[in-house]
């Protein structure tokens, strides 16, 4: 099934049946071997699918966490360049060339129904990369149903917002290195075979999704037996990549703490990230996946460790930091949409500790310089406080302001229309400043 056989990451093609012999999770804790930090490694699966977009509670704040993210190769106009001048066969080969009239005008039928491209649109480019264009464009899960972001895309973006240092752990040249292994008829067998197959592929890429969320490993290790390709793909696809790759993890986590985000069938097995990260010294942890932050009534208990603070959002939030006269903001928001309340949590991290006169005489007017505000005492973690009620641009605005030695926390719920106390009593409510 080439679905799940392939890997290719420019486009993050990935699967992830491959059996991790080391424990039950995707998210692995890398410490020891004279880190200061630990870095995280994640494993991912290449799809816009919401269902692999719902985190264990450890996954977004081990991202928060770590200073830097890394993914198997970055997108940017040289890589384009470079994929567009390495997926055409050399000489005067072709797909027609390579195939039986049959299986031409059987790929032809193929890509008209799942791609709506005449196949003579690929007719000159190598056939494994054409099989794994087809692939992308077929299914529940094409490219073509969907702009939103892939899992990996989701971690890039949401690192940029953080501005993380973002590192590829591979070049485009070393990810199109990958159709110089078979020949190009060996390609053509294995594209025509993906082709034949392709109606069970559907039923069975939604199992590997269903065993993918569940963390079930041997669930996964199953999808392995079902499969047979070419040792030379398979060395070109994993152990050769996983060994490059391992050697860069190792470099990165010793300059920063890094979130490295990489297809799940590249951690586990004797050859895998995990196993090849343990033989140079690397104390490396699966997290336990739990899943208690996704509460009844449409809620998430987000926590940020870095900013020391939890509170019950819609949804994961988006999470975006910047530098403002030597003072790190962060601001953690979910979109805004008509009619629906957005909540959001402004942090501001002092530079040195400060104490609560100091505090207060700085930050007195955070809360009171807006016009026509109602005014109301309540209580936010613990302490009293004042929540403010105004309009503003035409949105209603509801906030508080808490703090502590370390941390100003601005909550606001707001809405274009008129805002209701169940709109945002219970985010006041659940705010809370964690222990140090």
């Amino acid at each position: 099934m080439l679905r799940c056989a392939i890997l290719f990451s420019i486009f993050n093609i990935q699967f992830s049946f491959l059996a991790f012999s080391q424990g039950n999770s995707l998210l692995w804790r890398i410490s020891g071997n004279h880190l200061q930090h630990p870095s995280y490694l994640y494993g991912t699966m290449h799809s816009a699918d919401p269902r692999v977009f719902h985190f264990a509670d450890s996954v977004m704040p081990a991202f928060e966490m770590c200073d830097a993210f890394a993914m198997e190769v970055l997108i940017d106009e040289t890589v384009q360049a470079t994929i567009l001048q390495n997926i055409f066969m050399n000489g005067d080969a072709t797909l027609k060339s390579l195939l039986s009239l049959a299986q031409y005008d059987s790929l032809q039928r193929f890509a008209m129904k799942n791609a709506g491209l005449d196949v003579s649109y690929f007719d000159r480019m190598k056939p494994l990369y054409v099989a794994m264009m087809l692939e992308m464009m077929s299914g529940d899960d094409s490219i073509l149903s969907t702009a939103d972001p892939f899992l990996d895309q989701y971690f890039e973006i949401s690192a940029k917002k953080q501005q993380k240092k973002i590192w590829g752990l591979e070049t485009a040249e070393e990810q199109m290195s990958i159709f110089e292994v078979m020949t190009y008829k060996d390609q053509a067998d294995l594209l025509m075979k993906s082709i034949r197959n392709y109606s069970e592929d559907t039923t069975e890429f939604q199992d590997m999704i269903q065993s993918y969320l569940n963390n079930d490993l041997a669930e996964m290790m199953e999808f392995e037996n079902d499969f047979s390709i070419p040792d030379s793909l398979y060395d070109a696809l994993i152990t050769n990549r996983n060994i490059r790759m391992s050697a860069r993890i190792d470099s990165m986590v010793r300059k920063q703490s890094t979130f490295i985000a990489v297809g799940a069938g590249h951690l586990g097995g004797e050859e895998g990230l995990v196993s090849l990260l343990r033989s140079k010294g690397y104390t490396v942890l699966p997290v336990i996946p739990t899943f208690s932050h996704f509460l009844p009534g449409n809620k998430y208990r987000f926590v940020s460790i870095k900013n020391n603070f939890k509170v019950d959002f819609p949804a994961i939030p988006e999470i975006k930091s910047e530098e403002d006269n030597g003072t790190l903001v962060s601001t953690y928001s979910n979109k805004l949409e008509k009619g629906k309340p957005s909540y959001e949590v402004v942090v501001i991290d002092y530079p040195d500790v400060m104490g609560e006169d100091e505090i207060k005489e700085r930050f007195s007017n955070f809360s009171e310089n807006h016009d026509g505000k109602q005014t109301k005492s309540i209580t936010v973690n613990g302490v009293q406080t004042n929540q403010y009620l105004y309009q503003q641009d035409k949105m209603w605005i509801a906030e508080v302001t808490v703090y502590d030695e370390h941390r100003l926390y601005n909550l606001h719920v707001i809405k274009d229309g008129k805002i209701k106390p169940e709109d945002y009593d219970h985010f006041f409510q659940s705010f809370a400043i964690l222990a140090e």
